[in-house]
């Protein structure tokens, strides 16, 4: 291959995964703030600038250098915060909450998703639902509070709110999911019978807020955000592999809502890294756990059997097989 060509090449390769990485956590968020009206499917890809701010970030005294030179699983903490327009991001509750593992090596990866009311020991401020960890101390505590629940190393963070998803969705024209259930709830407005469905933005986020229509909740609804970001993924490759003009375009659009104390060296090695990964080869997974109540409040209990998995994942990045999920 030629200097120009491999020049081009990685170009392009950066842009791609960089506007993935800021889709993927676009995706991952759950809020409880009521939806405006429907709108309607675009057709292709558009250029308006997303609105809501994406914050990507390393970990405290995370050493990811020998993570992203393929040496050990890498581990991203994909965080959506409940902020309502208005409200800082990083200081509401973290509604949806997924690790994202990576392994360079296999080019296999794996999103694990820990359901927002799984009760848990926050460090210093006792035991609560895990999404109270992002109020009580912003991104680092829940990266803290992941990190104790289950023994992974994060290496960064990545949070952003609810328009982020809307938005994003908007700008690829929307996903595919396919809906194995009636989904028919008051609350998140989703509306939606079985079978495949294509979904505009704020459907998307119906979609990503519905646990009503489900016997186990919180459990269906975090891999539901899982479905949505591999949706996601498999569409903005089909998109722009061929077209990375118009990948540029969304990119600068962007582009400017990011916040990061990255260098742009460390923010390209990172943002790389999504290109070495088909959506095939991403497992999308939620931890094994019930549902109940803690006093008044219903809350998720994390399985013992979850330990095995955290070790697994940490050692290779990856699981291989799915959690058994009880109701």
């Amino acid at each position: 291959m030629s200097a120009p060509a491999r020049t081009a090449r990685t170009t392009r390769l950066f842009a791609v995964s960089l506007a993935f990485l800021v889709l993927v956590v676009g995706t991952l968020v759950v809020v409880r703030a009521e939806s405006g009206k429907a709108d309607t499917p675009t057709p292709g890809p558009s250029l308006t600038p997303v609105a809501s701010p994406l914050t990507i970030e390393p970990v405290k005294g995370a050493t990811f250098v020998p993570a992203l030179q393929g040496k050990r699983p890498l581990f991203i903490l994909l965080l959506g915060s409940d902020a309502r327009p208005g409200q800082p991001v990083e200081k509401e509750r973290a509604d949806s909450i997924h690790i994202i593992g990576v392994n360079l090596k296999t080019q296999h990866a794996t999103i694990l998703g820990i359901p927002r009311d799984s009760w848990v020991t926050i460090p210093g401020h006792g035991t609560d639902k895990i999404n109270a960890a992002l109020s009580d101390g912003g991104p680092q505590l829940v990266v803290k509070t992941v990190e104790s629940v289950t023994g992974i190393p994060i290496d960064f963070y990545a949070i952003t709110s609810f328009v982020g998803l809307t938005n994003m969705v908007n700008s690829l024209g929307g996903v595919t999911v396919r809906v194995t259930q009636p989904m028919h709830d008051q609350y998140s407005r989703a509306n939606f019978n079985p079978g495949v469905q294509h979904l505009n933005g704020t459907q998307a986020l119906e979609y990503a807020r519905d646990r009503h229509s489900f016997l186990n909740g919180d459990l269906t609804r975090s891999g539901n955000q899982g479905i949505l970001m591999l949706s996601a993924l498999s569409k903005f490759q089909k998109t722009f592999w061929n077209d990375p003009w118009r990948m540029f375009a969304v990119l600068r659009s962007v582009w400017v809502n990011v916040h990061t104390t990255l260098s742009p060296e460390m923010l390209y090695r990172l943002a790389l890294t999504a290109t070495q990964v088909k959506p095939a080869n991403v497992n999308n997974f939620v931890v094994p756990a019930t549902t109940g109540m803690q006093g008044a409040e219903s809350v998720v209990f994390i399985s013992p059997s979850a330990k095995a998995l955290y070790t697994q994942m940490k050692r290779t990045g990856t699981i291989s097989r799915p959690p058994k999920q009880t109701q």
